[in-house]
């Protein structure tokens, strides 16, 4: 593996598991085998690599979306298989959130990351709307935006209140919710 990618898969793990400010540059040359220079080489800054984690998170949710849309058979089908995909995953990790909204919380106040963090949601958000398009092809322009940020949003809450309940209900009830919003906007 080259020495960029080393250091982008130990930040990332690193990252995930304690979070980006509590990460440190020592930690993560530390975790990948690298040297200072090295990483310098490649990155101005440790949040040069926050960046490219926003990137990576998008993609990766954009990764998994087309995979379920793929084994879907209508969209309340993909809705179940998607969100059922995102349990499962958070299983293997002791930060249950929505990663992308874990790590935007996290740096929040740093202003630096503004037009990262909004590419990276909008980046989401174009994904969902391609499914919801795979599904309804016909739907209108505005229909089809507004229900992408509709289902994001109880995406992103359902994780959330998930994270602080632990109540699998809450899940459940995020599914719903998310198939109602798309069965009643489908059917306008």
């Amino acid at each position: 593996m080259k020495p960029k990618q080393k250091i982008l898969e130990s930040s990332f793990a690193l990252f995930r598991e304690k979070g980006f400010q509590a990460t440190g540059i020592a930690e993560i040359l530390d975790k990948a085998g690298a040297y200072k220079k090295t990483l310098y080489d490649h990155f101005k800054s440790k949040d040069d690599i926050g960046f490219e984690y926003l990137n990576y998170l998008s993609e990766q949710q954009r990764v998994v979306m087309l995979k379920v849309l793929a084994k879907a058979n209508n969209m309340s089908d993909f809705i179940e298989k998607w969100v059922n995909f995102i349990v499962r995953n958070q299983r293997n990790t002791s930060r249950k959130d929505c990663p992308i909204a874990l790590f935007s919380g996290e740096i929040s106040h740093l202003s630096q990351f503004d037009a990262y963090r909004n590419k990276a949601v909008h980046h989401v958000l174009e994904t969902v709307e391609t499914c919801i398009l795979n599904f309804s092809p016909n739907l209108k322009p505005e229909l089809v935006k507004a229900l992408s940020y509709e289902l994001y949003m109880s995406y992103l809450g359902g994780l959330r209140l998930y994270a602080l309940t632990k109540d699998r209900k809450v899940i459940e009830r995020m599914k719903s919710q998310m198939i109602a919003s798309a069965e009643r906007v489908v059917k306008s």
